[in-house]
């Protein structure tokens, strides 16, 4: 009938339009249909709700309100208008609900409003009795305790007997008890025959004495009723009536939600089943036309993919098989095209594979020598410095680039070098120097440091970040020393010893020289300071001397150990520094006695030269060795001999 693979799919496609059309007005049947059945179980529970929040609006009431002086003066209280917007809200909720067509929801929905309008009736009726009891100054206790007042102003009674009768008022109204009406009602009937036989009272202030004490107990057994017809103390009398009310309307209340959940569960389940019918016969009729358009379609396409499959998976050689064409429509005209473009791209395939393969073996000769240079170029410019530069390889490293960064220096340098190279070859130097450095350099590497430079025997290194990894690195390269030392052969060289200086601070990285010959370095005053520092360790005879600048950037200080050792001025600078020795593991007999050293310090500090003196003449006969012990001696023997005009003498360092 339809001559085009187009013409075919339209007309499938107009009839699965009006099977999904079809299954949209079923959709949107059964949700009105379950909407209206959820609105109405909503309603009802909305309602229990609110009869709820009633119900604690009333027990609010009770505990608030009883003692509310605005309550008795104006009658106006926030849980009396709440309770009664949530009775009007439960009440409107009950009276939306139309359903008519179940008259067990109807009568129970009856028997509700019944309770609800009994629980309204006394519960109005206990407001109106707790109005006319009062409290304090209003109304029924407010009267009674103007009488009181009035009694407690008169000489005519013992003022004993009348604290007596407030006492078992008061108690009464605490405790709620009957023994305390009784006593009170015996303690006026006392007074007032005493007041009676009373020869020194005239008769008329008898009888306006009598009348207040009778007017006092009067209200008061008054008072005593209307608690008990009350009973909210005891939970008797009204407030008993009302609670009662309450669990009946509560249970029919409960019993109305039951039966609604269980009549909207079989509204819905039926609703379910006939949506779930309809739903099952549309999908086998949609399941028989879709078994009927793929028998028409999906045969040709089937052994086109088929055949592009096996064509793809020969890496597109195969030559000898070509697809069946079954149709003349677009289908057909597609496998007509195939078998074309099959041969096209069979007949290149071969010439471009030719071409790749010379283009490859070319490319990957070419990549062999780049990875060489490249691997070459890390030896010489360290990666780190390309990271801190911005730069991602040496290829995009130009004449001028920089970074100001603030980094830790450490310079390293072999003691008495010069002495060493004299006794060996230059070809033993070389091999010397670099076994040295092969040990040195991964440990300043494992610490998060880079080498900036290598100067004969000495070693500049950064540390980017963390000046504690500096520190930890120096204190390693002692156990380096000492392994290295061991291996030394005693005829060739003497065992070596280092010397390190470290200092803080902002310094630029960057590049320099010439567009055909390009250096990395570093510039900055920290790395001459660095530098100089490290010159301070053979007047002190220290292996490692920091400045005050890293001791205050170390991020653990407390696990280091340190002492001052001096205010210098090292060469080409005109400000002084603080500098530090940092005492590794290997230093323990200078840990043994540093606590007495750093006393020492804080004398000085503190300007007690004599004290310092004891401390450090101690020190110096017990270590001699120690140079600073003995520069801190010798300058508080010098102060103290007045041979210096002040204490505040700087050390001047006028060679590296």
């Amino acid at each position: 009938m339809f001559r085009t693979f187009r013409h075919r799919l339209l007309f499938w496609f107009l009839i699965f339009i009006s099977f999904s059309f079809v299954i949209i007005m079923l959709s949107i049947t059964y949700l009105q249909k379950r909407e209206t059945v959820l609105k109405r179980t909503e309603a009802i529970e909305k309602s229990y709700v609110m009869l709820l929040k009633s119900v604690k609006a009333q027990q609010d009431f009770f505990s608030h309100a009883t003692r509310d002086p605005h309550f008795f003066r104006t009658g106006d209280n926030q849980y009396l208008d709440q309770y009664l917007t949530l009775l009007d809200s439960t009440r409107s909720y009950l009276m939306q609900l139309d359903l008519e067509e179940e008259s067990a929801l109807v009568g129970g929905i009856e028997f509700v409003k019944s309770d609800i309008t009994e629980i309204d009736a006394v519960f109005l009726e206990l407001i109106e009795q707790i109005q006319a009891r009062g409290y304090k100054n209003f109304n029924l206790e407010g009267s009674m305790r103007k009488d009181a007042h009035w009694l407690e102003k008169i000489n005519e009674i013992d003022t004993k007997d009348i604290l007596f009768l407030r006492r078992h008022e008061k108690d009464y109204i605490m405790r709620n008890e009957s023994i305390y009406v009784t006593r009170l009602s015996n303690l006026v009937n006392k007074l007032r025959q005493q007041t009676i036989n009373s020869g020194r009272i005239s008769k008329a202030r008898k009888k306006v004495v009598l009348y207040y004490l009778d007017g006092y107990r009067d209200k008061f057994i008054q008072l005593v009723k209307l608690d008990q017809r009350i009973g909210i103390r005891d939970n008797s009398g009204l407030k008993q009536q009302l609670d009662q009310r309450i669990i009946v309307c509560e249970e029919d209340f409960s019993n109305l939600v039951l039966y609604t959940e269980e009549w909207a569960k079989a509204e819905f389940k039926k609703l379910t089943i006939y949506f779930g019918l309809i739903a099952f016969l549309l999908l086998i009729v949609s399941v028989l036309i879709s078994s009927l358009i793929s028998r028409k379609i999906t045969k040709p396409l089937t052994e086109l993919t088929m055949h592009i499959t096996r064509f793809v998976d020969s890496n597109f050689t195969l030559e000898t098989e070509h697809p069946i064409i079954r149709t003349d429509d677009e289908i057909g005209s597609l496998t007509r095209n195939f078998s074309f473009l099959k041969d096209e791209v069979i007949s290149r395939l071969k010439f471009f594979k030719q071409k790749v393969d010379e283009r490859t073996e070319e490319l990957a000769n070419a990549n062999r020598k780049l990875l060489r240079l490249s691997e070459a170029n890390s030896r010489f410019v360290p990666q780190e410095f390309l990271q801190n530069l911005g730069r991602a390889s040496i290829e995009e490293v130009e004449l001028g680039d920089q970074v100001e960064r603030e980094m830790t220096v450490i310079f390293s340098d072999i003691r008495e070098f010069t002495k060493i190279s004299e006794s060996l070859s230059p070809q033993e130097n070389f091999d010397f120097l670099n076994e040295y450095l092969s040990g040195i350099v991964p440990i300043i590497k494992r610490n998060g440091g880079f080498i900036d430079k290598f100067i004969g025997d000495s070693v500049m290194a950064l540390f980017p970040d963390n000046p504690d990894a500096a520190i930890q690195t120096i204190f390693e390269f002692e156990d380096f020393i000492e392994e290295y030392n061991s291996r030394l052969d005693k005829n060739i060289a003497l065992p070596i010893q280092i010397g390190t200086g470290i200092h803080t601070g902002k310094l630029i990285l960057g590049t320099i020289g010439h567009d055909h010959r390009l250096e990395t370095t570093v510039i900055s005053d920290a790395v001459n300071t660095a530098s100089r520092v490290e010159g301070l360790t053979k007047y002190y005879n220290a292996k490692v001397i920091g400045t005050e600048h890293t001791l205050l950037k170390l991020k653990n200080k407390d696990s280091f150990h340190y002492r001052f050792l001096d205010t210098v001025k090292v060469k080409g600078k005109t400000k002084t520094l603080s500098v530090y020795e940092f005492l590794g593991p290997a230093d323990q007999i200078k840990l043994s006695y540093l606590k007495n050293y750093n006393k020492g310090v804080t004398f000085i500090e503190n300007k007690k030269i004599r004290e310092a003196a004891v401390i450090f003449s101690d020190l110096y006969k017990k270590h001699p060795s120690d140079r600073a012990v003995e520069i801190f001696f010798d300058r508080c023997e010098n102060y103290l001999e007045k041979k210096t005009s002040s204490w505040d003498e700087i050390t001047h360092m006028i060679t590296k």
